[in-house]
């Protein structure tokens, strides 16, 4: 997959910088906040390499991408300023979908420090089972304050990600935390007296891994700095603003926020524990068969604070763990038993590899690229998951660590029960087995080898009746700037030096003036003018990126002589840029040319000489 053309064609897809508000990731989609959905192109985005498919929910319209999904996420912050628009047209949304796509924008940052922390905690439990740990000893003291720290000041990173979602300032949200984490506060409570401020009760409570305390806090303060913004005077803002937001917020947070948000958790323990209690298997049975329609709600972000406060309480998650583990198998089977039974090639890879993810815990691009896509897969990933679910559900199967629940991870389901891994364990066989032979029975309706996985291989290697790059012997690119020729490894940008991108070359323009380096038709002009793309006449992908972070220029300094769609000739002029303007606001001008196909050919030969003038052969294509 080249990272930089998928993300180039996924934003133009999706309506373009304009059209998006922000952008983020999780372990397998790009999630979009767009002006308006209704300019996003559904299908041609399920077309684009790399793409497994697309899902909108909870306010936010979602490209899945599958493991590549933090290369093609660099790749697409490099090509847009992504920051709100107020001059756009924003789509209102339903109170429910807001909540969603909040309570999604909150807990998604978090979760890979929550699965570090939460893979540690296991590693360390299978090292205690096999008696290879001094309990009383120092290794298992660092080992095990490591793995709470995610949890033990999750407010701290709740803080974080609710300001950055609700648009607060990150500093005050962190310190509003920290007045709940103090250790005085805990000393105070802990004595066992009334705690009173400026005569105002403060109720006891226990902040240390709770979530909907801070939250509210960040809530609320999200208001309050608008209010104390709006009235400060001009003359001391900078003084009075923080005077004023702190001096509000951390009294009401300890007076009113925070214990209303900790009662509300322990309400939502209480009710955890009664399900557990009463009807714990059912419950696992729901979410093992039910959790592919969460995933394709974005659903299964709101079960974040319950199971969140859950553990807080008791340490373990029987709610939602051990239906979600039993799920992924599921997924895993039957993206196993499509790969076995369809005679398509193409997608017998895709089946395999995602197969292999989702039984590992990562289930969206199975879920998405084979058993949704084929219907009758997901029927009986449904009833393997529900079956299952109500095994571990009926045995009380509950997890020790939070994160990803696949085979790696089954470590995190050994707790002070002694056979609730083998439980564990034996549901996943459950559902292995059961969605595996219902995939076979109920059979499919394979993907044609001139279906869509197919023309998307064909799409990458020719387009408008060009010569596919196999056909190709050798051809040259010729410079597209004059200037000082640089190695990419020695640039700034990671993206370019470590050829992630693909195999190419750079140039420190000394004139303004980029032109065409073979003859083609132009793929893409970036909004910002600081980018082309070229697909060549001979099948080379070619991308020139003008300068390091000139995306924040948004356009200034430059001028765009082409459209995209345009015929070129070698030599034909692309862009102007002004140097020295560039150069005097800090910009480092030094421009990769690459070749973002570059596995496509045998060899990408680049020129020796120490600096080029336009028209000179740069780089040989064999």
């Amino acid at each position: 997959m080249k990272h930089e053309s998928t993300a180039a064609e996924i934003l133009k897809l999706v309506g373009g910088e304009k059209n998006v508000d922000s952008v983020t990731h999780c372990a397998t989609r790009l999630r979009f906040n767009l002006k308006d959905e209704k300019v996003a192109n559904n299908e041609a985005l399920k077309n684009v390499q790399g793409v497994v498919g697309v899902a909108s929910s909870g306010g936010q319209y979602q490209v899945i991408i599958g493991n590549e999904v933090n290369n093609v996420y660099k790749a697409l912050t490099k090509l847009g300023n992504f920051t709100t628009n107020d001059d756009a047209p924003t789509v209102k949304k339903g109170k429910l979908t807001t909540l969603l796509d909040t309570i999604s924008g909150i807990f998604t940052p978090i979760l890979p420090a929550m699965i570090g922390c939460a893979m540690i905690k296991a590693v360390l439990l299978i090292l205690k089972t096999f008696d290879l740990v001094d309990l009383d000893g120092q290794f298992n003291t660092i080992m095990t304050f490591i793995g709470d720290a995610a949890y033990y000041f999750l407010p701290m990173l709740l803080a974080w990600s609710a300001a950055v979602k609700l648009k607060a300032n990150v500093g005050f949200a962190l310190t509003i935390a920290g007045v709940l984490l103090h250790p005085s506060l805990g000393a105070l409570m802990s004595v066992g007296e009334p705690v009173a401020f400026l005569g105002l009760p403060v109720t006891p409570a226990t902040y240390t891994s709770s979530v909907i305390p801070i939250i509210l806090a960040v809530w609320v303060l999200s208001y309050v700095e608008r209010f104390a913004e709006k009235y400060s005077p001009s003359v001391i803002k900078s003084i009075l603003k923080p005077l004023i937001v702190i001096l509000i917020m951390a009294p009401l947070t300890l007076i009113v926020l925070g214990p209303i948000g900790a009662i509300a958790g322990n309400y939502l323990a209480s009710g955890v524990s009664f399900v557990n209690t009463h009807a714990g298997w059912l419950v696992s049975g729901i979410i093992g068969g039910a959790f592919p329609f969460l995933i394709m709600t974005g659903m299964h972000y709101s079960l974040g604070p319950v199971v969140l406060t859950a553990y807080a309480q008791t340490k373990t998650d029987s709610i939602v763990g051990p239906g979600m583990l039993v799920h992924n198998i599921s997924q895993g089977a039957a993206a196993l038993a499509v790969a076995l039974r369809t005679k398509n090639k193409a997608f017998k890879q895709v089946a395999y590899s995602t197969s292999v993810t989702a039984l590992l815990g990562i289930t969206e691009p199975a879920l998405f690229g084979v058993n949704l896509r084929l219907k009758r897969p997901l029927i009986a990933v449904i009833v393997g998951g529900a079956v299952a679910g109500i095994y571990v559900g009926l045995f009380g199967v509950a997890r020790s660590a939070l994160g990803i629940a696949g085979i790696a991870t089954l470590p995190a389901f050994i707790t002070d029960h002694p056979w609730n891994l083998v439980h564990a364990a034996i549901g996943c066989v459950i559902a292995f087995v059961v969605t595996f032979i219902m995939t076979l029975i109920l059979g499919f309706e394979d993907v044609p080898e001139d279906g869509k996985n197919q023309a998307t291989q064909e799409k990458s290697s020719a387009t408008n009746g060009r010569t596919p790059v196999a056909g190709v012997s050798e051809h040259v690119l010729t410079a597209p700037l004059t200037g000082k020729v640089l190695e990419l490894s020695t640039i700034k940008d990671e993206a370019f030096a470590t050829g992630a991108m693909g195999k190419g070359i750079a140039i420190e323009p000394t004139v303004g003036k980029l032109v065409a380096p073979a003859d083609g038709v132009v793929s893409a002009v970036f909004p910002t003018s600081h980018a082309i793309g070229i697909s060549s006449n001979d099948g080379a992908e070619i991308l020139i990126h003008i300068g390091m972070n000139t995306v924040k220029l948004k356009g200034e300094h430059f001028k765009v002589h082409v459209k995209e769609g345009d015929t070129v000739k070698a030599g034909d002029l692309l862009i102007e840029f002004d140097t020295d303007a560039i150069a005097a606001k800090g910009y480092d001008l030094t421009t990769p040319i690459i070749v973002t196909n570059s596995d496509d050919f045998v060899d990408v030969i680049t020129t020796d000489k120490a600096s080029i003038t336009i028209g000179e052969n740069l780089i040989k294509i064999i």
